[in-house]
Order: structure tokens, then sequence, then C-alpha cells
């Protein structure tokens, strides 16, 4: 059930391209640094202005804005992760394998609570954002790791 209503949220075509989404989010990451919130001052950067468009003030139209964005946050999120294995040894590399299935685990739950508790439209782009917002996190968390594997 939950893996499906990911799929579904997922599945929607995407409004932009989807390597110009991951540059901006990079360019404004690049901008603010690794301290502090800069998940929260690029969280949005696609997905807000999408969803100010009367096109899309359906609940569908919001589900698709927000899907598009963290789908370039996964990018984002996949391509950290890979410059991270190689600099970890094989002890590290099962940790952060182990970590990164919980997190998943516990980013489906948690995204999925909205549809538990809410039972109606809200709680699709109420999930949507949750599965943005836990995506953006842990690429910045990725991104800093490997940023202190460089020093």
């Amino acid at each position: 059930m939950i893996r499906a209503l990911f799929a579904l949220m997922l599945a929607s075509p995407a409004p932009v391209a989807a390597e110009t989404l991951v540059e901006r989010i990079d360019q404004c990451l690049e901008e603010v640094g690794l301290y502090g919130d800069g998940v929260g001052q690029c969280l949005g950067l696609y997905s807000q202005q999408c969803m100010e468009d009367d096109a899309n003030s359906t609940t569908s139209g919001m589900v698709a804005c927000l899907s598009t964005e963290s789908a370039a946050w996964d990018d984002v999120l996949n391509r950290e992760y890979r410059k991270l294995l190689p600099r970890l040894d094989e002890e590290q590399k099962a940790a952060l394998r182990e970590v990164q299935r919980k997190w998943i685990e516990f980013r489906d739950l948690d995204c999925a609570f909205p549809h538990v508790l809410v039972r109606g439209t809200l709680a699709q782009p109420w999930g949507a954002d949750c599965v943005m917002q836990h995506t953006a996190r842990r690429a910045y968390e990725i991104r800093g790791i490997v940023a202190y594997t460089e020093n």
C-alpha cells in the first residue's frame, strides 16, 4: 500500500527538466553553505512557484509539483551517496547502507501517516511534501558527510 502511494506520487510527468532543477538546487546549496539550515532555504525552489500556478491548484497538481521537486532532491541524494561510498572503508559502507535502509523505512512510514490521519485528499499533498522534505534533508546530510570526508 505504502509503495503504491509513493509510486503514484512520483509517477507524475515532470513539467521542468530534472537536470535544470538539480542545478538550481545545487546552486542554492552552494550559496547557503554546509552549516545552518541550508535545506530550509533551498526547499520549495520549484514546488512553491509551481503550486501558485492556477493550473496546479488541484490535489493532483500540487502532488505533481511536490513530486517533481522531490525527484530532483532524490537525484541530489543519490549523487552524493555515490560520491561518499568510495571514500569509506568496508565497515563504514556497511553502516551507511544500514542507516540508509532504515532512513528509507522511516521516511516511508512517516510520510504515509497523513493518509491514516486525514483519510482525505489533503493527505496526498501532505504526504508528497513530507517525502520532499525528508529527501532534501537527507541529501543535505549526506552532502555534509561528503564534505567532511574531503578534509
